[in-house]
């Protein structure tokens, strides 16, 4: 999920500290997905395959490029694939929040010639599903691209915008009036890489609009961030610190393009883009509309507020006096109130029912009321679409109009021609050959070094070969391993001094030694 809410700091009962993660909203559609179980018609072959091939939306592309082309019922009541699919698609307050976006980006992928409706898909940012669309790619027969327009948003920051990484079909973004600066201009250009095998483009390569109106951090560093996106063609500077002059190529625009500018929405500008020009890989793009960040939340059944019941109870005939009872809480009774002496009323039969059916109802609603409680933290609620404040509409001044940057629109082509360029290189395998070129004075010098290496290693052989062996040393007995055991004396040790020196072949008595002694 793409969530640009930043983790909440909490502390347990051991003030322990821990960053929590607000649950997550699911969408609407949940509720709508489950297959019925009686059908009031008999299901179609293709109705049977979609709804299975469905749950896996970026594995289409791989039964073809063949495409179906989609016919309307020629009768009223015939039989519809899309509203078999879709029952609700003919109910005259259908909303796509209660279909699968899964389903939608499958029919789109399968079909041509389908209704305008089907044309732009709105879905928030958190929803679960949306990175797996971002994986489906651009072909000759279809393309999907994805808008993000969220002008004004707290969330959006420099700490964050790396996630936009995952919007690989990302076409126009909007971060108007937000605090981002040129740092995360750079952070989300260098977001544009390769897969690991090289055969995929990972990132925002395709966007063409940018619009950083108001963000006081924009300043003329990013120029050369915005100039790595090799298809940008619209880029909306003012209220920034940049000045117009320093971002070539692009140049104040023309006055017949100032409509794909502020305050029209992104939706509308991207469908204003020329047609007639390849700049998108299929002429007829499938929108993901994106203005909000997470799901609504869901209606939860209203609840019944318990009611107080009153009671009136009368005495004797002889009476004139009443007792009022009501079913809302009981308090408990302050010490000073239950130590004081009050004079003991004449209960009756009545008083006594009355009092246990209203202590029955309080005991009940305080159990409800205790299992009702929700604890945690509370989903997030920015599920509102975020727009431009009236100030915006105004028409942009002399100098204004100087940072509202153009320039013409490249083809679809230009984008292969430069991934090509930048992809990086893959690595050597065993078989590949490296061509360094190296002058002649380097050539002489590593011969020199080789030479003195081969002459050192020729004096330690000859060194070597001079030596004495080494005698090994006597064997030893082997050791026990049992460390009580007393250690063996050595069975090579040296007999004492002998009184008697051998000289030659004979041994004689030493005379003048033993007189001294």
């Amino acid at each position: 999920m793409l969530s640009l809410k930043t983790p909440r700091q909490i502390s347990s009962d051991a003030t322990v500290l821990a960053h929590v993660q607000a649950p997550y909203i699911p969408g609407e559609y949940i509720a709508h997905n489950k297959t019925p179980e009686t059908l009031h018609y008999l299901p179609s072959l293709p109705w049977f395959c979609i709804t299975k091939l469905a749950r896996f939306p970026d594995q289409v592309q791989a039964i073809g490029a063949s495409r179906i082309t989609y016919t309307p019922p020629e009768l009223e009541g015939g039989y519809d694939i899309l509203r078999a699919l879709i029952p609700s698609l003919s109910s005259p307050d259908f909303s796509w929040s209660t279909v699968d976006p899964r389903l939608w980006a499958t029919i789109i992928q399968i079909y041509d010639n389908l209704p305008p409706i089907f044309r732009c898909y709105p879905i928030p940012l958190d929803d679960e599903y949306l990175p797996v669309l971002q994986e489906i790619e651009p072909t000759p027969q279809f393309c999907l691209i994805t808008i993000l327009e969220l002008p004004g948003c707290p969330d959006l920051s420099d700490a964050n915008i790396v996630k936009l990484k995952h919007l690989h079909s990302l076409c126009a973004l909007d971060a108007s009036w937000t605090s981002i600066s040129s740092h995360a201009l750079k952070i989300l250009a260098g977001t544009l890489s390769w897969s690991e095998d090289g055969g995929a483009r990972r990132g925002p390569w395709g966007l063409r609009i940018l619009r950083l109106r108001d963000c006081p951090q924009i300043n003329d560093k990013v120029h050369p961030h915005v100039s790595k996106f090799p298809l940008l063609s619209v880029l909306d500077l003012r209220g920034t610190k940049c000045k117009a002059d320093t971002f070539q190529p692009f140049g104040p625009a023309p006055t017949k393009e100032h409509h794909l500018y502020n305050p029209t929405s992104l939706r509308q500008c991207v469908a204003l883009l020329p047609s007639e020009d390849a700049i998108f890989s299929s002429r007829h793009p499938f929108t993901l509309y994106v203005n909000t960040l997470y799901h609504p939340r869901t209606k939860s059944p209203p609840r019944t507020r318990p009611l107080e019941d009153v009671c009136v109870t009368f005495g004797g005939p002889n009476s004139t006096g009443f007792v009022v009872g009501s079913s809302r809480d009981e308090t408990i009774p302050r010490k000073w109130e239950r130590r004081e002496k009050k004079p003991r009323m004449v209960t009756t039969l009545y008083d006594e029912i009355a009092a246990e059916e209203l202590s029955s109802q309080s005991k009940e609603r305080d159990v409800l009321s205790f299992y009702n409680r929700k604890g945690g933290l509370a989903p997030h609620t920015s599920s509102l679409g975020y727009a431009y404040p009236r100030e915006a509409s105004q028409p942009p001044s002399a100098k204004e109009a100087r940072l509202m940057l153009f320039r013409p629109l490249p083809p679809w082509a230009a984008l292969e021609a430069a991934t090509s360029d930048a992809q990086p290189l893959k690595p050597l395998g065993a078989s590949s050959k490296v061509i360094v070129e190296v002058s002649k004075s380097k050539k002489e010098e590593m011969v020199h070094y080789a030479n003195q290496l081969a002459g050192k290693r020729r004096k330690l052989q000859e060194q070597s070969i001079q030596e004495v062996p080494v005698a090994t040393a006597p064997e030893t007995a082997e050791l026990s391993r049992n460390p009580f055991r007393r250690k063996q004396k050595s069975l090579n040790v040296e007999p004492p001094q002998a009184a008697k020196e051998m000289d030659g072949s004979k041994a004689s008595f030493n005379w003048d030694r033993w007189r001294k002694t």
